[in-house]
C-alpha cells in the first residue's frame, strides 16, 4: 500500500514472529537496530576497559556520585522519608539499631538514618572513603563502626545474625549476582531483622523508557571479558616458562636458593625502608600506648626476615623475633647491634601458623609487614596472633595486595604471579589480604588503603593499620 513505510517494510522481511503485534513487531526491530549501532559506537570504550585503562574513571565516579546524589535525594527525599520511616521498628530492645548498608557509596543514606544507630558501611570501591567521611561528619547523629571495602556477594567478615537492618539503594542493578547478595543479607541479619531496598528496574515493555533502557545499556555495562581472555592468556604462557622452576621446587633443587634470599632481602629493605619510612613512622608511631602498667611492653614480629622494622620500636621494647627461614640470623643479629634501644629475647624458627613455641596472651603487640603475603593460610595466621596477645594487645600490619580490577597492575600482578612466587621466595601478589583481617574476628580493626610510593608497580598496592583483640 502507498501508505506502508519502509520500516513496516523492513519489518516483514526480517520479524519471524507473527503472533506479535504490528507495533510491537515494529518497535522491537528499531530497539535491536539501535541496539547495535550503540554497541558499534561503544567499541572504543569496550576496548579501552579491555586495556584496563578504567582506573582512572574508577577514581572520578565517587566524586560524580557525591554530587548527583545531592540532587536525587532532593527530589526523592519524600520516597525515602517514607522508606526509612520504620527503621526504629527493628532496634533490639533497650539496645542501638545496628544498620549495614551494602554499597554504601558516598553515605547520601546517612540523613534519613533515625539517631544513635550504629552504622556498618562497605562498598567494593575505595575511592568512596573520602566522600564517605564527608558525610559521616555531616551526619554526626549516628555512630558510625567502620567501612569494608567488600562486594555485596561476599560479606564475610560480617558475623551471621549481627545486624538488624540492610540497606541496599541503587545497588542491586550493579551486583555480579543478586541472589548471591541477598542470600548474605539474609545470613548477616538477626531473626525479625529487615532489608530495606530502593532500586531502578525495566520498564514495562510498551514505553519508551523501556525502548531507551535497552538501546543504552551497552553505554552503562561494564564487562571485562577481553581483558580477563588476555590477562589469562598472558598467565599461561607466563606459567609455561616458569615450568622449569616449578620442577626444581618438586624435585627440592630450590634450597639453595632459600640461602641466597635473606642477603638480597636485607639489601633491598635499605631501599623499601627509604621510601616507606613516613608510612611506618606512622604506623607505629603508638605502639607505645600498649605497654602494660609497669612500663614494660613485649613484642613479636612474625617473618621478622632480617629486622627492618627494628629502628621504628619504642624505646626498652623486648623484641621476640619468629621466621621460617633460619638463614636470616646472621642479618638479624647485625640489626639487633644497629638497633641497641631495644632487648631482643631470642630467634624462634617457626611459621606464622604453627608457634607452639609463644605461649598464650604472653605479648602486648604483634607485627606482620610484607608477610600474609607468602605464608600458606593467613586465616591460621591470624589465629595464632590472636591466641599470643594479651587481651587488649594489637597487631599491626604492613601489606602488598591485589589492585583495583580495572587497572593494569591487576593485570600484571595475575600475569606475572607465577614468576613473582619463586623470586619472591612464595610471595602471592594477589591476595585480598584486608579480607582476611576483616574476618579474623578482633574487636577493632584500624585499616586503610595506600599506594607505595616509588616501589615495584606490581607491589605497590599497600594496606597497613592495626587491629585489637
Amino acid at each position: 500500500p502507498s501508505t506502508c513505510s519502509i520500516t513496516d517494510v523492513i519489518c516483514c522481511l526480517f520479524i519471524t514472529s507473527v503472533d506479535a503485534p504490528p507495533r510491537a513487531a515494529n518497535m522491537t526491530f528499531l530497539m535491536r537496530l539501535c541496539i547495535l549501532v550503540v554497541n558499534v559506537l561503544c567499541l572504543p570504550l569496550h576496548l579501552i576497559e579491555a586495556l584496563g585503562l578504567y582506573q582512572i574513571y574508577k577514581r572520578i565516579f565517587p566524586m560524580c556520585l557525591y554530587r548527583i546524589s545531592a540532587n536525587y535525594n532532593k527530589k526523592m527525599r519524600d520516597k525515602k522519608t517514607e522508606l526509612f520511616r520504620s527503621l526504629p521498628e527493628f532496634s533490639k530492645p533497650g539496645g542501638k539499631l545496628t544498620i549495614l548498608e551494602i554499597g554504601c557509596g558516598t553515605g547520601s543514606n546517612f540523613e534519613f538514618y533515625p539517631p544513635g544507630s550504629k552504622v556498618i558501611c562497605t562498598d567494593p570501591n575505595p575511592h568512596f572513603q573520602k566522600y564517605l567521611t564527608k558525610s559521616m561528619e555531616t551526619n554526626d547523629h549516628l555512630t558510625y563502626e567502620r567501612f569494608l571495602v567488600v562486594s555485596g556477594e561476599d560479606l564475610g567478615s560480617i558475623e551471621d545474625e549481627s545486624v538488624d537492618a540492610v540497606v541496599c539503594t541503587l545497588v542491586l542493578c550493579t551486583v555480579n549476582s543478586v541472589a548471591q547478595t541477598l542470600r548474605e543479607a539474609h545470613r548477616i541479619l538477626r531473626p525479625g531483622g529487615a532489608f530495606f531496598f530502593m532500586e531502578h528496574v525495566v520498564a514495562e515493555p510498551s514505553t519508551w523508557a523501556y525502548f531507551f533502557q535497552h538501546v543504552l545499556q551497552p553505554l552503562c555495562s561494564a564487562e571485562t571479558k577481553m581483558q580477563r581472555c588476555l590477562m589469562k592468556s598472558c598467565r599461561l604462557l607466563c606459567l609455561a616458562l616458569t615450568l622449569p622452576l616449578r620442577l626444581m621446587e618438586l624435585a627440592g633443587l630450590c634450597a639453595p636458593y632459600k640461602r641466597v634470599f635473606p642477603l638480597l632481602a636485607y639489601n633491598i629493605t635499605f631501599s623499601y625502608n627509604d621510601k616507606m619510612h613516613r608510612a611506618k613512622r606512622e604506623l607505629f608511631r603508638n605502639v607505645g600506648k600498649f605497654a602494660r602498667e609497669d612500663g614494660s611492653l613485649r613484642l613479636l614480629e612474625i617473618g621478622c626476615g632480617s629486622g627492618a622494622n627494628f629502628g621504628f620500636y619504642p624505646d626498652g621494647c623486648t623484641v621476640v623475633c619468629a621466621d621460617p627461614n633460619p638463614h636470616f640470623e646472621k642479618y638479624l643479629r647485625m640489626s639487633m647491634d644497629a638497633n641497641a634501644h631495644l632487648t631482643y629475647d631470642g630467634f624462634v624458627v617457626a611459621p606464622g601458623e604453627d608457634m607452639g613455641a609463644v605461649e598464650d596472651e604472653s605479648v602486648d603487640v604483634v607485627v606482620c609487614t610484607l608477610v600474609l603475603c607468602s605464608v600458606g593460610d593467613a586465616l591460621r595466621v591470624l589465629r595464632e596472633v590472636r591466641r599470643v596477645l594479651r587481651p587488649g594487645g594489637a597487631f599491626y600490619f604492613l601489606e602488598h595486595v591485589v589492585s583495583d580490577p580495572s587497572s593494569w597492575t591487576y593485570f600484571f600482578q595475575h600475569v606475572l604471579e607465577p614468576l613473582w612466587y619463586y623470586l619472591g621466595d612464595g610471595c602471592t601478589i594477589t591476595r585480598a589480604t584486608w579480607k582476611d583481617l576483616e574476618a579474623a574476628g578482633f574487636s577493632e580493626l584500624h585499616l586503610k588503603h595506600i599506594e607505595a610510593p616509588e616501589v615495584t608497580p606490581v607491589i605497590r598496592p599497600h594496606i597497613m593499620g592495626y587491629s585489637i583483640k
